[in-house]
């Protein structure tokens, strides 16, 4: 009978060879080839494959996978059988003989393979699968394994301890060496390539099965497996070994059981603590906020843009104004606004899911991107420190543009990350995210020269992922991705002399250097100890609500450590992180103007920065995990009672005495005392007498109530003016 040995190589040439040789040596006797599918093709490789006759070489168009690979060897193999062999096995003697041999004896063979040795020669202590079911694999997969190692009421997915039994029957059969007809391979449809990495043996085992073969374990012939050693180069091997589990089980007991096990299976230390701090950090995010919302003028601007888009299709083409007048928002958050409005009936405190909602997704984010960039344990810090810091608690509370920025500087700093590690499709977003921030705070901009530097860096020293994106097609998507969200901006524009974008990206560059041209208004030392006083007072609310100087500390301590772990250059994740610190807080102390609308944009970047010191003192002593506690713990009873002063309730009681004074009959709303001098003072008590049914007129008419805000309360004023 003819055999056509297939081995799919990633990365481990030397063993490729190693095995090539083994099977040379004891293959003497029989009819076979060897396929060897390279899924990142090797030229040293394919020269030294040339010197062996009996050996094929393909080239995969890219990394496609075990199954996909195996797959794609037997399109070329001629053997009655197939034998699949991992590049880290060596065959030993009559190995694929006795595999025949067996095939010969046993008509109702599916898959077979060879007992498998470590490489002491020794039997591994486990030798093929039960059927892998939905219980099965929480026992086998999740923490319940170490509470029943072996046996129990349950029994696991493996098989017991290998005897000395010439042939074992099983369920599926490890896939670094097995043995299939051609025929029933074909008849199958081979491995399913659905399926990268892991399971597919699982798969292709049940299917013989259901197909009314048996799968076998011959001890007659036998293989050493040095185990890992053809996975040891793929980065990503858990991810992928969990998605090829969930596959499995979705494709053979459908989708809800899939994901009930995948959730069981998921659940450890680490899961448990994001999920703690995804819980906490929703508790406090929705906790009173029915009452407790925040609603300032500047919000009721947004509300009745958002209401006149919807009611009188008016389309805003830009936000409110800047605190550079001739300067707007973009219009984004309006439509965001708008949209929450319309699903919750004009609600008021629909705005407000829409921070919160984002600032959830953040958690898990921070922890999800944390632990790829840099580890799980500062992704879990990262997300714990997220969840609690009473400044970001406070942020998302509040229906306002600036407060959903974090969420998107969180996917801007990852796109970024992902793209000069080599992902040129992440190129594009890059600039959709700075588009989206754009418009939701101009300030945001500033992370556009972020880019700007890593672009002008990268093409300088020919850097493979900026020649990467160097090419129409992607510099396509970029623009396109770039209209998206600024196209009302540059519908504006056009009867605007370009203030927005043109005039906007000129000032950009100059403003970081007009005090060199201009001095600035006021004291220079009053207003450097107001920025001073400004960030102090900020970064004790973000670290540590109720100590100032613990906070500075533990900040600068960050950085430096920042700093130092950055000085080598060669940690991607660290050095881009201190390089979104800097230019984010710099952009912020250069603007000497203390807004809280700038203060989002730094908030991933000084948390990331924070669990990156707290997991360096983790690794200096276990002790310090006291430290963090105690930080968390007062951070979220900071958070818990900060904003629990019923500011909405304040506003409905204002509105409710408005239209008790004007008794239904035709009024103007106008502002009193300090702040009133701003045209939207008024704006958010205007949106909520409109959501009452009860708006005030445009037409100028004798009753006129005005509203004043002191520190003691709202308080509103009824005059009858006579109008001539």
């Amino acid at each position: 009978m003819n055999i056509s040995i297939i081995i799919v190589n990633y990365r481990v040439r030397d063993r490729v060879i190693e095995c090539l040789k083994s099977i040379i040596k004891y293959t003497k006797n029989l009819k076979y080839e060897v396929i060897v599918v390279d899924n990142e093709p090797d030229k040293v490789l394919e020269e030294n494959l040339k010197t062996y006759k009996k050996v094929q070489y393909i080239k995969s168009p890219r990394n496609i996978g075990f199954g996909a690979g195996n797959n794609l060897g037997v399109k070329s193999a001629k053997g009655d059988y197939l034998f699949f062999l991992n590049p880290d096995t060596l065959v030993l003697e009559k190995t694929i003989e006795n595999l025949l041999e067996f095939f010969k004896k046993n008509k109702n063979a599916g898959l077979v393979s060879p007992l498998i040795l470590n490489r002491e020669e020794k039997p591994i202590l486990k030798q093929g699968f039960r059927e892998l079911t939905p219980l099965r694999a929480i026992f086998s997969f999740s923490f319940l394994r170490k509470l029943l190692p072996d046996r129990g009421i349950f029994e696991n997915l493996d098989l017991g301890y290998w005897k000395d039994s010439p042939i074992k029957e099983v369920d599926a059969i490890f896939g670094s060496a097995m043995m299939v007809s051609k025929k029933l391979f074909e008849k199958l449809g081979g491995f399913d390539e659905r399926f990268f990495l892991y399971f597919e043996e699982n798969d292709l085992s049940k299917r013989a099965k259901d197909a009314g073969f048996k799968n076998y374990i011959d001890s007659n012939s036998r293989v050493v497996h040095f185990v890992g050693q053809s996975t040891k180069n793929f980065r990503e091997r858990d991810r992928v070994f969990a998605k090829s589990r969930f596959m499995y089980l979705k494709k053979h007991f459908g989708f809800l059981e899939a994901l009930l096990t995948e959730s069981l299976i998921r659940v450890n230390k680490t899961s448990l603590l994001v999920f703690l701090a995804l819980v906490v950090g929703a508790y406090l995010r929705f906790l009173n906020i029915n009452h407790a919302m925040q609603f300032i003028g500047d919000q009721g601007w947004f509300y009745l843009s958002a209401r006149d888009l919807l009611v009188y299709g008016k389309i805003p083409l830009v936000g409110i104004t800047s605190s550079h007048t001739w300067l707007h928002q973009g219009p984004l958050w309006t439509y965001f606004l708008a949209a929450a409005l319309w699903v919750f009936n004009f609600n008021p405190i629909s705005g407000a899911y829409i921070p919160i909602i984002l600032g959830i997704a953040s958690i898990f984010l921070i922890y999800r991107f944390g632990s790829e960039m840099f580890s799980e344990r500062i992704g879990v810090i990262a997300s714990l420190l997220y969840s609690v810091s009473p400044l970001i608690v406070h942020f998302e509370r509040i229906p306002f543009d600036p407060d959903i920025i974090p969420f998107f500087t969180i996917l801007y700093f990852y796109g970024l990350y992902k793209w000069i590690k080599g992902g040129s499709s992440y190129f594009p977003f890059i600039f959709f995210f700075i588009a989206v921030l754009y418009n939701l705070e101009l300030a945001t901009f500033s992370l556009f020269y972020v880019f700007l530097l890593i672009f002008l860096y990268g093409f300088w020293k020919k850097k493979n992922f900026v020649l990467s994106v160097w090419n129409i097609k992607a510099l396509l998507k970029s623009v396109i991705l770039i209209l998206i969200p600024m196209a009302p901006v540059i519908v504006y524009d056009f009867s605007h002399g370009f203030r927005q974008t043109v005039i906007f990206l000129g000032w950009t560059v100059y403003k970081p250097f007009s005090f060199l041209i201009h001095k600035p208004t006021g004291s220079f030392h009053d207003k450097l100890i107001g920025m001073v006083t400004y960030f102090a007072t900020n970064m004790e609310k973000l670290i540590l609500g109720n100590n100032i100087y613990f906070a500075l500390v533990i900040f600068a301590l960050s950085i430096i450590y920042l700093l130092f772990r950055a000085k080598s250059g060669k940690n991607t994740s660290i050095v881009l992180l201190l390089l979104l610190d800097l230019v984010t807080l710099g952009g912020i102390v250069i603007n000497f103007t203390p807004s809280d609308a700038y203060l989002p944009i730094i908030f991933p970047f000084v948390i990331f920065s924070l669990a990156m010191f707290f997991d360096y003192l983790l690794s200096l002593s276990k002790y310090s995990v006291i430290i963090l506690i105690l930080v968390l713990l007062i951070n979220a009873g900071i958070a818990y009672s900060n904003d629990q002063a019923n500011n909405f309730d304040k506003r409905l009681q204002a509105i409710n005495k408005v239209i008790a004074l004007t008794k239904r009959q035709p009024y103007n709303l106008l502002g009193k005392g300090q702040g009133s001098q701003f045209i939207s003072f008024t704006m958010n008590y205007e949106y909520l007498l409109w959501w009452k049914g009860y708006p005030p007129t445009s037409e100028n008419v004798k009753t006129k109530i005005l509203i004043e805000e002191k520190n003691t309360g709202i308080i509103v004023y009824k005059r009858i003016v006579n109008i001539r």
